[in-house]
């Protein structure tokens, strides 16, 4: 229900599940996902939200939607690949 009141009010969410620094190699992609969320946000209304095992981001005004889905792509970009018996970033549309 929260979600759709944030969405009314013009907020476009991603989540990225699977996101949690276990390591260095895992602690420079954690931050270079903040960095893509930076550069997608701009000046924009922003939010973002750490879970355990995840990221929701969060951005609202202009063009916020085309903002969220180029910071899908850098995402796509990032994400390490999956190994046998681990699994990799799960990034989905919307908030967790």
């Amino acid at each position: 229900m929260a979600e759709a009141h944030d969405v009314a009010e013009g907020w476009h969410f991603l989540t990225v599940d699977n996101l949690a620094p276990n390591g260095r190699a895992d602690a420079v992609l954690y931050e270079k996902a903040l960095d893509a969320f930076d550069r997608a946000v701009g000046t924009r209304e922003c939010r973002h939200r750490g879970r355990v095992h995840g990221l929701t981001f969060g951005i609202r005004g202009d063009n916020a939607e085309q903002r969220i889905a180029w910071l899908r792509r850098r995402l796509e970009a990032l994400r390490p690949p999956a190994l046998p018996g681990f699994g990799t970033w799960d990034i989905r549309d919307g908030a967790r």
